[in-house]
């Protein structure tokens, strides 16, 4: 991995010695620069209201000890400062780094003579870091990061506790020389490429706009080659436990509705929740693009919870114990006392029938009976089950207060290819049991 072939674009320094010569920061920047990435810089920090425009940088770099002293040398003492403007400045700096995480994903250094572990006692005090977790924000001090291959040394050793931030820089590598590519293409094509697509989508649909931000995205992922994530990065972070595994999980396969991310139109995988009761939106988004008050079809579905899920076979273990399921275990001389006893031994026949009903993780899937569909890791919870008839036919409008989120696809096109299996399937004869009986 090149961390300077990897951080291509602009780059920012925020802090009030940057156009000093010979400052320590200034000697930062050339070592960017050297590096062919142009860096804007600024002596003062700016108004919150600009970090939106700066969300496209490459990476940030700030300083923490950011008093307004750009006319005093590196070992003058800063303590000469009033208390009081120190104070305002570091708050000022504290919220412009939350603002940062919150409204950007660049990554964020913090390059200063102060001491490392009193820069991010602060950031911790402040919810800005949080303790055994990979953050976001990189800190060291300045005449650390003195030579080119040092800055990148200490950026690459980083990347391997943050790889998301990796991740990240490595698709947008890829996603920018895509996307550039794919609109010259399309400009060859024609320059009128765009109004030829949008008068067609146009016309077959009322929501013209996602249908056609649709189609942009589709010709992209079609055209994007040359992906190469570098393994050991990768496969370094600590451990996962379960609370993040579904997190992540259920990050790829269901989007949580909020009041900004609501869309206002009907959308195929919509979740609705009334009291403890979900519905699921299974309708083609084409028939509902054409209305602006459609009809949307509903199954219905509730919670399943874990210990009702069969995670492993039944088996008899080395310590002389029958475990039947999650919940069920028996001694052999436990068994021996069940056979021996009528009632017992018709309670455990009993459990064993109700169990072949029941729903089995198998293979990464979840299989029940062929009149429900299971889907794990969304709306927080860990697994829904949906009966496949369809439940209700309701207009949107009368709805749509009660939406949680989306389902999103592949997932709710599997759903969807099993309600229509379902719904429409032929009714045959059964097989008689004797068929398989051994004599």
């Amino acid at each position: 991995m090149d961390a300077g072939k990897l951080f291509q674009g602009i780059a920012i320094i925020i802090d009030d010695e940057v156009n000093k010569v010979d400052s320590s920061i200034s000697v930062i920047k050339q070592l960017i620069e050297e590096r062919h990435i142009p860096v804007l810089s600024y002596e003062r920090l700016p108004e919150l209201e600009v970090i939106p425009s700066l969300s496209r940088a490459s990476f940030i770099i700030l300083d923490w000890d950011y008093f307004g002293t750009a006319d005093m040398t590196e070992d003058e003492d800063r303590l000469m400062i009033p208390p009081e403007l120190q104070d305002e400045e570091e708050r000022s700096l504290l919220m412009f780094i939350e603002q940062l995480l919150q409204q950007t994903f660049m990554p964020i250094f913090v390059f200063t003579r102060k001491p490392i572990d009193e820069v991010k006692e602060k950031l911790y005090d402040n919810g800005l870091l949080e303790a055994d977790k990979p953050q976001r924000i990189f800190v060291q001090q300045k005449d650390k990061v003195s030579t080119e291959a040092s800055l990148f040394s200490e950026i690459e050793t980083w990347l391997k506790e943050v790889p998301s931030v990796y991740v990240l820089k490595e698709w947008e590598s890829v996603m920018f020389s895509t996307k550039t590519s794919m609109f010259r293409e399309l400009f060859a094509y024609s320059p009128n490429w765009a109004k030829i697509v949008w008068d067609m989508i146009k016309e077959d649909s009322k929501d013209n706009h996602k249908e056609f931000g649709d189609f942009i995205t589709r010709l992209l992922v079609n055209r994007i080659l040359g992906y190469s994530f570098d393994d050991s990065i990768l496969t370094s972070g600590g451990t996962v436990n379960s609370d993040e595994l579904a997190a992540v999980v259920e990050g790829e396969k269901y989007i949580s509705y909020c009041s900004e991310n609501t869309p206002s139109e009907a959308t195929t995988g919509d979740l609705y929740l009334d009291g403890e009761t979900y519905y699921l939106n299974i309708r083609a988004q084409c028939d509902m693009a054409r209305k602006s008050n459609p009809e949307v079809y509903l199954i219905k579905g509730k919670e399943v919870k874990s210990e009702d899920i069969e995670i492993s076979s039944i088996r008899l273990t080395s310590e002389q114990r029958l475990h039947l399921n999650q919940k069920q275990s028996y001694t052999i001389d436990e068994l021996r006392e069940i056979c021996s006893d009528e009632a017992k031994l018709m309670e455990l026949n009993s459990s064993l029938a109700k169990q072949r009903n029941e729903a089995f993780f198998i293979s990464g899937n979840i299989i029940g009976k062929k009149s429900d569909v299971y889907i794990t890791c969304i709306a927080g919870k860990k697994v829904l089950r949906f009966r496949l008839d369809i439940a209700k036919v309701e207009e949107f409008n009368k709805k749509k207060n009660k939406r949680i989120g989306r389902i999103l696809p592949p997932y709710i096109t599997c759903i969807q290819q099993s309600c229509a299996s379902y719904i429409t399937r032929e009714g045959t004869m059964p097989t008689p049991v004797e068929v398989f009986s051994v004599i």
